[in-house]
């Protein structure tokens, strides 16, 4: 038990030199201080110097080890050992800096998780790898609900380069066209994917050969659905491309065929429209030539059929051009109406908003599918769809599109997280593949008819 000051000074007689070393080397007392009273020997002074120096160089020797081992544990030790040593300031400098980075990683920690949490896709793979190297472990991305297969398979990403076939100048007719309109990055291709999907699992689909046939089989594989976190999402599609897709759909039970034109519109589409609408010309030669293709095909007379997708995840935020999803659909209705797009050759119109599993009530829990349109139509209308989806009803009411409504169709492809890795669940994709089913009429006369003579 180390000795009062004032103690020390009325024993030094008393105390051997091993003894008063201790005392000073606890930094209860000083050299200089017993020395000023008179009372310390030569002896003692010299031997209590000797022990200095032999715990000075002892005192470097375990600095450089605390330093090495670079921990608050190795740096208390030494203040442990030398609450009087030289390096006292610098070791409780550093363990207060690491001490403050804890702190820091901590709630950084906190941050990613609570995130995770509430959306499995708020950061990309090369981020949650970044992370699970310095701040988070699997466990807790397991504890945030994340499955072990998606953990596993973030090394495995694939991304597979879609092969675009070229847009045709016409469509044949008399066959449904049905279109998927979108922002970029709004999840119609992953969307197609899904359909393609589960109508080739159900025995439904009978893909025309062409130049679409290599991209529609590619994206009819990108799903799975074995209870797996191992689907890969694809890569976005060029800009400017324009996919034409043929297939005829009918039940295994069917005699009537319907024949499908899906058309899969770029997402740079919809700054033509803003383009147009403020007196500027298109960006691009390439931006003129998709779009006078897609006015023709809109013009044509065959049934149409117009699906419209909008990402709940990007929460309707600006792009780098400064526009919002809101802006690019509300700019697309606006041209539709003004020059009379969607005539009597329209059939529906569906409004279909992705992610709708990431859909949170007003306590911030997860909605239940049952109410998933009852949570997207308020999505939308306190989101600043509210025009696009009026300009939409408008149009229907006025051409007798949908008596007169707008159908919201939630819209998901399942469990994804990390923007990239899925665990396909066919739902959303099946409900999609039912309305074309009881929308396109069937006839015994197949597209197939046409592209085989």
């Amino acid at each position: 038990m180390p000795l009062e000051r004032s103690i020390i000074l009325a024993n030094i007689d008393s105390l051997t030199a091993e003894q008063l070393f201790t005392e000073i080397k606890e930094g209860n007392i000083t050299l200089e201080e017993l020395m000023q009273t008179g009372d310390l020997s030569v002896v003692k002074r010299n031997k209590i110097t000797a022990l200095q120096r032999e715990l000075e160089g002892k005192d470097e020797e375990d600095w450089e080890l605390a330093q090495r081992g670079g921990d608050e544990v190795s740096l208390r030790e030494y203040l442990r050992k030398y609450p009087a040593g030289r390096h006292v300031a610098e070791a409780q400098q550093i363990i207060s800096f690491l001490e403050k980075q804890k702190e820091n990683y901590q709630a950084q920690k906190q941050t990613i998780l609570s995130n995770l949490q509430r959306n499995p896709n708020a950061y990309p793979p090369s981020k949650i790898i970044e992370f699970l190297q310095h701040v988070i472990s699997e466990d807790d991305l397991i504890n945030c609900g994340i499955p072990l297969s998606a953990i596993e398979n973030l090394q495995n990403i694939e991304n597979v380069e879609l092969l675009l076939g070229q847009t045709p100048t016409a469509i044949p007719p008399g066959f449904t066209e049905v279109y998927f309109w979108g922002a970029p990055g709004s999840g119609k291709t992953c969307a197609l994917g899904a359909l393609l999907n589960v109508s080739r699992k159900k025995g439904f689909i009978n893909l025309a050969t062409g130049p679409g046939y290599r991209y529609a089989t590619q994206l009819t594989n990108i799903f799975s659905d074995d209870g797996l976190a191992n689907d890969y999402l694809p890569a976005p599609t060029a800009l400017e491309s324009t996919q034409y897709l043929p297939f005829t759909l009918k039940r295994p039970n069917e005699k009537a065929v319907r024949s499908v034109s899906l058309i899969e519109l770029s997402g740079e589409i919809f700054k033509c429209f803003l383009d147009l609408n403020s007196g500027h010309p298109l960006e691009t030669v390439s931006h003129e030539e998709t779009f006078n293709t897609l006015r023709s095909f809109l013009r044509n007379n065959n049934r149409k059929i117009h699906f419209f997708f909008i990402d709940y995840n990007r929460e309707n935020r600006p792009d780098g051009n400064g526009f919002c999803q809101s802006d690019y659909l509300a700019a697309a209705t606006t041209y539709f109406k003004d020059h009379k797009i969607f005539g009597k050759s329209t059939d529906a119109i569906f409004v279909v908003l992705t992610k709708s599993d990431l859909l949170r009530d007003e306590s911030g829990n997860e909605v239940k599918r049952e109410r998933w349109v009852e949570y997207a139509k308020n999505y939308l209308n306190e989101n600043n769809y509210k025009a696009f989806i009026e300009t939409l009803k408008d149009i229907c009411k006025k051409e007798g599109i949908n008596g007169g409504k707008v159908t919201i169709e939630p819209f998901s492809l399942g469990k994804v997280y990390f923007q990239k890795i899925g665990d396909f669940d066919g739902r959303s994709a099946e409900n999609l593949l039912e309305i074309l089913m009881q929308r396109i009429p069937g006839s015994k006369t197949s597209l197939f008819d046409i592209f085989n003579k």
